[in-house]
């Protein structure tokens, strides 16, 4: 069994009856308005609305600001994201009939923009205006967390601006919040318990939560309940018939499951099916496709092959990545064929009726498949998706013999055939406490005024309903973990204030596209060939070229990019300390120097090491061999875990940055009892 072929039956989504929700020629649908009545009822904190991809969610979250000038500040995990919501807004105002309120997008790129029109080199006012002038503002969690946890700014202003946020907004969105980890929940977790601590006593100021997309984990559903905050999960209604009441948001396609075995990468897939591709095109006339991948370099790859074999047949290929210009991502939405990777796969929405992707996980396969279909005026819609074998062997017996399934069917299917993802549920209390710890400490810095000092203990006092017990206080003992390792490892504190995790080993590229970009060390070395750059030549560049410095200073490398291999390299690490002899560093977390590149063997790698190994890195380091340290602790494919040789040669494996923090909650069972290896 390779292949399976189903017959994805529309889904139709339940109308509001109630005139009231007419406007123009559309009628709200039922879930939306749930979500804008869950919003204005005093009795809810958080709303989470987990309607189907294509069904309106952002429109549900953001009519209370369109109806009711409510303020709101709403976050997307990508900026690409944050461009395509920002140009969904006029859609919004003509189907409502209704003036947008004033709105702004807030992040690194956008702010640059707005300081050199207003001519000024204090990042910190650009975004306090912002803030302050905007109803409707349009960013990332990533910025909003550093504001909120008092990260942002300096002196004075690091309290600041979290309390303009709370002044000028109502509530807060997250979109698409499923894609995030444990460490990013408890950071919002945080967030929220700031937020509604400071805003107990005022009911009419108090500020609402609402996610998008984002079904309650386990995690996040018990600490609203632990912490008293108040939630309401709202669904939409679907039937897969036409029926009056109901509007279509998906539309019936053809999906081709594949089996993505270790001889038939998506790459390869592809090659064999060039033609058939090809076929489809001809075949339906004004087809756009999409192709979906997980490394940047195999989008890279890919994208040089298509349009070597497509564009001389007419056929335009546009390629969509982080390491994609900003013009050229624009221009690759026009394009027949784009292929990208999760910089478009999340939310994004783009016209197309032919989908190719790979998933290994089942919501990677749930977020990828969602883009197919939501749009109307196709002669057919077809998609091919390539899964591990395992998982086509249980569809094939989920499904034997069904040939039209509804999408719901297929969503659940898809589910329970994935293994279940490693939810890290030890984090919390390993290292969880001590980010929450992280706000309590800036707030003790920052003044021993009376209402800063009552602030601060009612807000501890909410984090220990999150995270405590009764009778078993928590954040004593994160406090001082959290000023121990201020003391003696801040680059393991480092990682856990911020949000999604540091990048010590980003490097400066000039890119095969022309194109001055930022990336990582480990990524280059894999999948390209290169040569260094002096660093005063690199910026030289920069400013010739009008682009902001600040995005390229401090990396740790500047390289100029000759290719993208054919195929990826392997990549074995060197460490400078016999493992052997310091067996109480295994599974420990740590920040540690040393670390250099064995495998592969570039013409620049004394150069590229000289760098590589003064770097303080946090790591955590394992003897369990590479497959049964995945299978063992839970991980998916995607989590980097890197082979590493110790001086005498022994391989061990290693993960690092915050994916070390994770790694470390499942294996801290197996530490030593004695907690010593907080650096080498």
């Amino acid at each position: 069994m390779n292949h399976i072929h189903l017959h994805i039956l529309p889904v139709y989504s339940e109308e509001h009856p109630d005139n009231r929700y007419q406007y123009g020629k559309t009628r709200l649908l039922k879930h939306q308005v749930a979500t804008w009545e869950a919003i204005n009822d005093a009795d809810i904190d958080v709303v989470f609305n987990t309607a189907m991809t294509g069904d309106g969610k952002s429109l549900a979250a953001y009519l209370a600001a369109f109806k009711e000038q409510r303020h709101i500040i709403a976050m997307y995990p990508t900026n690409e994201l944050i461009l395509d919501q920002s140009g969904a807004l006029a859609k919004y105002e003509a189907l409502l009939d209704v003036s947008l309120p004033s709105h702004a997008s807030m992040y690194s790129a956008e702010i640059t923009r707005l300081m050199r029109i207003h001519d000024t080199t204090v990042r910190l006012e650009e975004v306090r205006k912002l803030l302050k002038r905007n109803a409707l503002l349009l960013t990332n969690p990533d910025l909003i967390h550093l504001i909120m946890s008092h990260q942002y700014g300096w002196g004075h202003l690091r309290k600041e601006l979290p309390v303009i946020a709370g002044q000028y907004f109502d509530y807060f969105l997250f979109d698409e919040f499923h894609v995030f980890a444990v460490p990013q929940v408890i950071a919002v977790m945080n967030l929220l318990g700031y937020l509604s601590v400071n805003y107990r006593e005022k009911p009419g100021d108090r500020k609402k939560f609402v996610f998008l997309s984002a079904t309650p984990g386990a995690l996040i559903q018990n600490l609203l309940e632990r912490g008293g905050l108040r939630y309401r999960r709202i669904e939409g209604s679907y039937v897969s018939q036409a029926r009056e009441g109901y509007r279509c948001i998906l539309q019936p396609c053809d999906l081709h499951l594949h089996d993505a075995g270790p001889d038939m990468s998506i790459e390869a897939w592809i090659e064999t099916h060039l033609e058939k591709i090809e076929a489809f095109f001809r075949e339906h006339a004004g087809a756009k496709a999409a192709i979906l991948v997980y490394s940047v370099a195999t989008a890279r790859r890919l994208s040089r092959r298509l349009k070597e074999y497509f564009e001389p047949r007419g056929i335009s290929v546009g390629e969509n990545t982080g390491l994609t210009s900003p013009r050229e991502r624009a221009e690759s939405r026009a394009k027949q064929i784009l292929v990208g990777n999760t910089t478009v796969d999340i939310g994004v929405d783009f016209h197309i009726n032919y989908l190719i992707f790979e998933a290994y996980s089942s919501g990677s396969f749930l977020q990828r498949f969602g883009r197919l279909g939501r749009h109307s005026g196709y002669s057919a819609y077809e998609a091919h998706a390539l899964v591990p074998r395992f998982v086509l062997e249980r569809l094939a017996g989920k499904f034997d013999g069904t040939t039209q399934v509804e999408r719901g069917a297929l969503n659940e299917a898809i589910r329970e055939a994935f293994p279940t993802e490693q939810e890290f549920a030890h984090y919390t209390q390993r290292w969880g406490v001590v980010q929450a710890a992280q706000v309590l400490a800036a707030l003790q810095t920052e003044g021993k005024q009376d209402e800063n000092r009552a602030f601060a203990e009612a807000l501890k006092e909410q984090y220990e309903r999150f995270y405590g017990s009764p009778g078993k206080p928590v954040m004593p003992a994160a406090i001082k973990k959290y000023w121990r390792y201020q003391k003696k490892a801040p680059a393991i504190l480092a990682e856990l204030q911020s949000f999604r995790g540091q990048s010590p080993l980003s490097c400066g590229i000039w890119d095969t596209d022309n194109e001055l970009k930022t990336y990582d060390l480990f990524s280059l070395l894999a999948n390209t060939e290169f040569e260094p750059i002096e660093p005063e030549a690199f910026m030289q560049e920069v400013r010739k070229r009008g682009l902001e410095e600040r995005d390229f200073k401090d990396q740790l490398l500047y390289l100029r990019i000759h290719k993208y291999v054919d195929e990826r390299q392997q990549l074995i690490l060197g460490l400078k300390l016999n493992l052997v002899e310091r067996a109480d560093v295994i599974h420990q977390v740590m920040a540690c120097t040393g670390f250099y590149v064995k495998e592969p063997r570039p013409d620049w790698l004394d150069q590229v090491n000289r760098h590589l190994q003064p770097c303080k890195l946090v790591c955590i380091l394992s003897d369990i061999p590479y497959k049964q340290l995945k299978q063992q602790s839970g991980l998916n494919n995607l989590f980097p875990i890197y082979r590493v040789q110790d001086s005498t040669g022994n391989e061990y494996r290693v993960a690092f940055g915050q994916d070390a923090l994770l790694l470390d909650s499942v294996l801290f069972f197996r530490k030593p009892r004695q907690e010593t290896a907080l650096m080498l």
